[in-house]
């Protein structure tokens, strides 16, 4: 996870911004580079890769709403026009020029299709038990087995970078499912990342 912020922002654009499932959604791993664990948030700039400017847009006005409560926050989009993908390095002088201390940046990494078993019902079959006691016979239920359900698993990474120095201070990953709608699914990213960062101290 340990990328400068050079190196990420000359990765092509991924596919799309995707997230959470009615199955138990995996928890948020993270990690908080050690020389920067007295860090906190500065004015700061949101950027989205994804293949979509609208969806790019979307994402980056929900996580600006949730963090303006705690920094001075902008879409990347929004407030320079970007369009398509930008030289590092012209985007390294924008951010400094414009005084952003920090850059988020989300971006897929990859999706993986699953599938899993749907059942469609219980059948109950006699069986000969004592624990019932003065009943003669017991029911016992099987299940039985329907159709084969597909959907996808992205995985999320978010990452926070110092922009002065380039460095990255916070990064998490989050395996996600597309069951639910792109601003329900952005909005479970967002959350989880605001959530860690509160806990960690460095957005209060």
């Amino acid at each position: 996870m340990k990328k400068c912020l050079l190196t990420l922002l000359s990765a092509a654009a991924l596919a799309t911004l995707l997230s959470s499932c009615q199955m138990t959604t995996p928890k948020q791993e993270s990690w908080l580079n050690p020389k920067y664990t007295d860090y906190k948030l500065g004015k700061t700039s949101v950027l989205a890769m994804a293949n979509s400017e609208s969806r790019c847009l979307q994402y980056e006005t929900i996580f600006v709403n949730a963090l303006l409560p705690y920094v001075p926050a902008g879409s990347l989009h929004a407030n320079y026009g970007i369009t398509g993908k930008m030289d590092k390095d012209q985007l390294a002088s924008l951010l400094k020029e414009n005084k952003i201390s920090t850059l988020i940046v989300t971006s897929v990494l990859d999706g993986t299709q699953r599938q899993q078993v749907v059942p469609v019902g219980y059948t109950p079959s006699l069986y000969s038990d004592s624990y019932w006691g003065y009943y003669d016979w017991g029911y016992s239920l099987t299940m039985n087995m329907g159709s084969v359900d597909s959907y996808m698993e992205y995985m999320i990474e978010t990452n926070i970078y110092d922009v002065e120095s380039g460095q990255l201070v916070w990064s998490g990953r989050k395996s996600i499912f597309d069951d639910r709608s792109d601003k329900k699914n952005m909005e479970v990213i967002v959350g989880n990342v605001i959530r860690d960062l509160q806990k960690r101290g460095i957005l209060k």
